[in-house]
């Protein structure tokens, strides 16, 4: 993790101007020691959370995250299946398991619960989670994000990605030895010319400072 940098804290909300989501979150790794990140995301209708297809690295059978839907009707697709989950439902994803980020194909505001939580801590691994969602964010506040989410700038996206993102989550088609030689390449290319990976967003409620 980039080291200084001052990460968010249970309870703080952010605004994503882009995809006008909001995100709260309600337990970071710094409060258990490594082995939870939790958030709930405030979906408008015909919007999603941010996020390209992605898969993450880990034991085959067991759990990587979990998507609870508290209010409204989400959409998503994990390991080739499309599916559709209202309120109260919850949509389960496995390591290796390629998806996308839920959807809001209601027509009322989505409430979603993104947990991702682990039986022995990783607090390094958890923590580039929770730094990489805050960079999107703070990127499409300053307007260098397209109408997806994603980071526009190549070299900006290609240091956030490997630094705070790849390694154990990847992108599909391509292999992990590709993508871990492209990413690494361009984030040095980037790092040479002064950019940092981490960005800090904007709260819009908790902790100001």
């Amino acid at each position: 993790m980039q080291l200084g940098a001052i990460m968010a804290q249970r309870g703080d909300e952010f605004f994503n101007p882009v995809t006008r989501t909001r995100v709260v979150f309600v337990e970071v790794p710094a409060d258990n020691g490594g082995r939870a990140l939790i958030v709930d995301w405030f979906v408008p209708p015909g919007e999603a959370l941010p996020g390209a297809p992605h898969s993450h690295a880990g034991p085959d059978g067991e759990t990587a995250e979990t998507f609870t839907v508290i209010a409204g009707t989400a959409t998503m697709r994990v390991a080739g299946r499309d599916l559709t989950v209202a309120a109260p439902g919850a949509v389960t994803v496995g390591f290796n398991q390629v998806h996308t980020h839920p959807a809001n194909s209601g027509d009322a505001e989505l409430h979603v619960r993104q947990s991702g939580t682990r039986d022995r801590p990783e607090p390094e691994t958890l923590g580039r989670v929770e730094q990489f969602l805050e960079t999107l964010i703070a990127l499409s506040q300053a307007g260098k994000a397209n109408r997806r989410g994603d980071i526009t700038n190549p070299l900006q996206a290609a240091l956030t990605i490997d630094t705070l993102l790849l390694d154990p989550t990847f992108l599909p088609l391509l292999p992990h030895a590709v993508q871990r030689f492209a990413f690494g390449s361009m984030a040095r290319l980037a790092r040479w010319r002064g950019y940092k990976a981490y960005h800090a967003p904007r709260p819009t409620a908790g902790r100001q400072g």
